[in-house]
């Protein structure tokens, strides 16, 4: 085999070591920041949902915030053993290597220490006078001088790649040892995951058997916050309904005024510009706003600073009885008491709604064709009509005075479809 080949075939493997190395430390990166964002979560937890634990909190309430409890911890747990096997491939990876290098190292050594000890048998300066002056010419004396002058050279240049080799194997020696103990780390937190684990699970048969007991009563709670969402639903969708009407009237207006003014008509000209059913007829500064919200999809702020998704956009089976079916028209944050709910794009005030029961108020905000909705605030800070700014104050969220939790009920719309808001905002 030619050199050339042997080249490329060094070369290769020496990419494709490399390119695994590289997809192994991304892998491990992503799984470390899933880890740190579910323990984060966790925390969230904590801070939104165990703080209230000593309200009155009816059993609806308590199987929710236990599901997402356990499911968090689950997934937790999973990114940890993920994480463990990945580091277990790269602990693996680094023990070859080690090995290789040490493997080297002695050859390099053995090698400097038979040059070493034949240079200590002719250590005499007299013998290397003698090898030159035994030179049959001079040339052969200056070849036997570049000879000895490289063979120290040699020497010099073996004691520095020792010492380099020598480093080389105790940085990885570190660095294994560093991966080790981090293995042996988020080993440590499985086993206290796993334990808060069994607390919980032991906690949720526990509301099993209670809900075998309550199962009316539960099933009522079910379908009386389904009932409250409906109703939530239903006024959002009418006040985007009539808000699409007017925009489809104000434009047929316009044509209308237009044409009249016109000295050369046509039968084709009077006829009023036509709109697709239940969609908004936008101006063109609103249609490029609108272009600028579905720009920015997945890269939206919160509608809150910090918060957690207790409840996912959809229909979704209930934690407790499958038969029982959750739909949500958008998703619930947890937050703070007294947080504030902010705008999540710049867009005008489309209406401002208020519950006749309870006082609770909704704001929509229309971004062009794009209506988000800022749901269960007990005060609000924009009037109808006024022009926001992204991440500007809106109101503050409603804290029930019962289970003492704050939740912010946020939609997003385009015309009268609801969308999934966790495939807009950022990280949601």
């Amino acid at each position: 085999m030619s050199f050339k080949n042997l080249f490329y075939i060094a070369f290769t493997i020496f990419l494709v070591h490399t390119g695994s190395l590289n997809a192994q430390q991304t892998d491990q990166k992503k799984l470390e920041a899933k880890r740190k964002a579910l323990k984060e979560e966790i925390n969230k937890i904590k801070t939104y949902i165990d703080k209230t634990q000593k309200k009155e909190t009816n059993l609806s309430t308590q199987v929710q915030d236990l599901n997402q409890k356990i499911t968090t911890r689950q997934q937790l747990i999973n990114t940890i053993d993920s994480e463990v096997d990945e580091m277990n491939r790269i602990i693996s990876k680094k023990t070859s290597e080690i090995n290789l290098v040490e493997k080297d190292l002695n050859v390099i050594k053995k090698d400097y220490a038979d040059m070493v000890y034949k240079s200590y048998k002719n250590r005499n300066a007299d013998n290397q006078l003698l090898f030159l002056l035994s030179s049959e010419s001079v040339q052969q004396g200056y070849l036997r001088f570049q000879y000895l002058k490289q063979y120290s050279q040699y020497r010099k240049k073996q004691a520095e790649v020792i010492q380099k080799k020598s480093k080389k194997l105790q940085t990885l020696i570190d660095s294994l040892k560093v991966k080790k103990d981090l293995k042996e780390s988020m080993l440590d937190d499985k086993k206290v995951e796993q334990a808060q684990m069994e607390v919980e699970k032991l906690k949720q048969v526990e509301l099993v058997k209670k809900y075998q007991k309550q199962k009316k009563e539960y099933v009522a709670q079910v379908k009386k916050k389904q009932e409250e969402e409906k109703l939530l639903n239903d006024q959002i969708e009418n006040l985007i309904k009539e808000a699409i009407k007017k925009s489809t009237q104000t434009k047929t207006n316009t044509t209308k005024s237009t044409t009249k003014t016109t000295t050369t008509t046509t039968k084709k000209e009077t006829t009023p510009v036509k709109t697709q059913k239940n969609e908004f007829t936008l101006a063109p500064e609103a249609k490029a706003l609108a272009g600028q919200f579905s720009a920015n999809k997945g890269k939206l702020p919160w509608p809150v600073e910090k918060g957690l998704v207790t409840v996912r956009f959809g229909k979704q089976p209930d934690p407790m009885d499958s038969k029982l079916t959750i739909e949500s028209s958008g998703v619930r944050i947890a937050t703070a008491e007294n947080q504030k709910a902010r705008a999540v794009f710049e867009g005008k005030v489309m209406a401002i709604q208020k519950n006749p029961q309870n006082g609770i108020l909704s704001v929509l905000i229309q971004h062009g064709n794009y209506i988000t909705v800022y749901a269960n605030l007990k005060s609000v800070s924009v009037a109808k009509g006024d022009q926001v700014k992204i991440k500007q104050n809106i109101g503050t969220v409603h804290t029930d005075n019962v289970t003492g939790k704050t939740i912010l009920k946020f939609q997003i719309w385009q015309d009268d479809q609801k969308l999934d808001p966790s495939g807009w905002i950022d990280g949601m």
